[in-house]
């Protein structure tokens, strides 16, 4: 019995190797034949044209059209500047809130386990 889980394991361990070793990477150019770039007049007016940032420039009175015209206006340096400030911009919106929210949590942890004494709605684990 001993041994047949012994043949049993060695056979699986090479048909496991051997399934690995013929898988390759394929990038994305390779995959299309081509590079996928997006120039960054095109960036900008895609972020202008997301369904979040539109409904903002709406409430503040902005024509979508005004911003195309404004966006072909722009020099490739202004493009690029504004296309790299919405690339760096945090996802959240404010970090101040995520701050506010991260303490808030540390010190609910932190008196549940009966650490602290913050919170008059929760029960210490002690």
């Amino acid at each position: 019995m001993n041994i047949s889980k012994f043949v049993l394991s060695f056979i699986l361990s090479i048909t496991l190797f051997a399934q690995t070793s013929w898988a390759q990477m394929a990038s994305t150019e390779a995959l299309f034949k081509q590079p996928v770039t997006v120039s960054a007049k095109e960036k900008v007016i895609q972020f202008s044209a997301r369904e979040d940032v539109s409904k903002i420039l709406e409430q503040m009175d902005v024509d979508p059209k005004m911003i195309e015209a404004r966006v072909a206006s722009m020099t490739d340096e202004e493009a690029l500047k504004i296309a790299s400030q919405i690339e760096t911009l945090p996802a959240g919106g404010s970090s101040l809130i995520g701050a506010a929210v991260f303490v808030f949590v540390l010190l609910l942890i932190t008196d549940i386990l009966g650490l602290t004494k913050v919170f008059g709605f929760t029960r210490s684990v002690r």
